[in-house]
């Protein structure tokens, strides 16, 4: 009884880690979004006054616009795909704390980024090439890197 009540304790300890790291990582999505949500701000504030100033500023006040709105677009789309890379992560822990948390308890206690996951794929016409334009909808999963592993020696 004493070695499956070991394995059960060491169970726990690993599902205690990754969800410490699923912690982290939720921590820093949470953060992106925020950062992308004040820099579309900042655009928005700065195409708005540059768009209302004085009629002698002419093509280069439709220049600055435009340069700051693409500006914008690409650290947006750029922000997405983080996000959308650690959300890839983050279904990876939530599958691995599963299958941990069936063994321990008899059910799975995460769903959040996989349930999200499965909405962003069902996601109809307009609404997919939309997030795809925007970056937060791909196409096809994201690829993971492998963790380093330390040579030996």
């Amino acid at each position: 009884m004493s070695g499956s009540t070991s394995e059960r304790e060491q169970i726990i300890e690993v599902i205690g880690l990754r969800m410490r790291e699923y912690e982290s990582l939720r921590s820093e999505v949470v953060q992106r979004i925020g950062a992308r949500q004040q820099l579309a701000g900042y655009a928005g504030a700065a195409t708005a006054i540059a768009a209302t100033l004085g009629s002698g500023l002419g093509l280069w006040r439709v220049l600055v616009v435009g340069l700051v709105l693409l500006i914008a677009y690409l650290y947006l789309r750029d922000s997405n795909d983080g996000i959308q890379r650690l959300g890839s992560h983050l279904r990876l822990i939530e599958d691995d704390v599963n299958d941990l948390s069936r063994q321990v308890y008899g059910r799975p206690i995460l769903t959040w980024e996989s349930s999200r996951q499965t909405e962003r794929n069902s996601e109809k016409g307009f609404w997919k090439a939309l997030g795809r334009f925007g970056g937060w909808h791909r196409a096809e999963p994201v690829r993971v890197p492998e963790p380093r592993t330390e040579p030996e020696g």
